[in-house]
């Protein structure tokens, strides 16, 4: 959701500022040490408030509404948002058990401050950078746009070769001899007849062997691993993914339609788009690299008119 976005950077922002109060100390600026030492308790208590806020909301795509809305779907799971706020939370409690500590528990608090740092670090790479679509505009949507030019430019590229080809063999025929243009003729017509007899999947024949294709999905990049065997698919493996499992888990029935279907013409499951924008294209980009004739045929899903609506 885009509130849960913004509870997130608002929280990363609180942890930065918390630990600069050390940055300002070792910089002996009396100024800066001081600003840091008055906010350096509001900042942490913050930090706890902005993401636990962010925990309970993540998970829930930007249309999500009360009947949909699923109640922390990311913070009862172990990740690495999850490890951010229990380091915080202890960052807390040492700083309220300093007195039975003592000296030990400033020791604990800078060890505590590295960890969530370079945890809070991790969390970002894994995730992404996203930013509010509402405020700054989509990312999704861009990378929709970008994937369907350059599926229109690779048809494009396609139509423009074949019709060279085929120019290219009329001026050919037109050239030779008649008994050249009937052995023509005859390959030509063996070739169709083989051509049609191969087994195809979705429009082109395909190459057997075990294929790895990416794809954007809702929250970062879903990676698939296709295996063909016989000129059909027979296997789609999911290898690494990054949305809400709540989401991901509906979208997953696409890879048992497009198995039996031996087709990329399938629909988005209705409530998870963006993930299955991910499988299929990802599918597609795998099979793109065992194509031996003829064209994929996919279906198009229209990520940026769904985004229009609050996606």
């Amino acid at each position: 959701m885009t509130l849960s976005m913004l509870l997130a950077w608002l929280a990363a922002l609180c942890a930065v500022m918390a630990a600069l109060k050390y940055i300002a100390r070792i910089s002996k600026n009396p100024a800066l040490n001081r600003f840091f030492h008055k906010c350096h308790i509001p900042f942490g208590v913050l930090l706890l408030v902005f993401g636990l806020a962010h925990g309970l909301l993540a998970g829930n795509p930007s249309w999500a509404t009360l009947s949909d809305f699923s109640l922390a779907p990311v913070l009862f799971t172990w990740n690495w948002g999850t490890a951010c706020l229990v380091l915080a939370a202890l960052l807390g409690l040492t700083y309220l058990l300093r007195r039975t500590l003592k000296r030990r528990w400033m020791v604990l608090h800078r060890v505590l401050t590295v960890l969530l740092i370079l945890v809070l670090a991790l969390h970002l790479l894994n995730v992404g950078i996203q930013l509010p679509s509402r405020l700054f505009g989509s990312s999704q949507s861009t990378v929709a746009a970008q994937t369907q030019t350059s599926s229109s430019d690779t048809q494009t590229a396609v139509s423009a070769d074949t019709q060279t080809s085929s120019a290219a063999s009329t001026d050919t025929q037109t050239s030779t001899s008649t008994d050249t243009q009937t052995s023509a003729s005859s390959a030509s017509s063996d070739t169709q007849t083989a051509s049609s007899s191969a087994v195809t999947f979705s429009g082109a024949v395909l190459a057997d062997g075990v294929y790895e294709g990416s794809a954007n999905g809702f929250s970062g990049t879903t990676t698939v691993s296709v295996t063909v065997s016989g000129g059909q698919v027979t296997d789609i493996t999911v290898v690494s993914e990054s949305d809400s499992q709540q989401y991901f888990s509906r979208a997953e029935s696409l890879l048992d339609e497009i198995v039996n279907g031996q087709t990329l013409e399938v629909d988005a499951v209705s409530g998870a788009t963006f993930s299955s924008a991910g499988i299929l294209n990802a599918t597609a980009d795998a099979l793109q690299q065992a194509v031996v004739s003829g064209t994929l045929q996919v279906t198009s899903i229209d990520l940026s008119s769904i985004q229009r609506h609050g996606h």
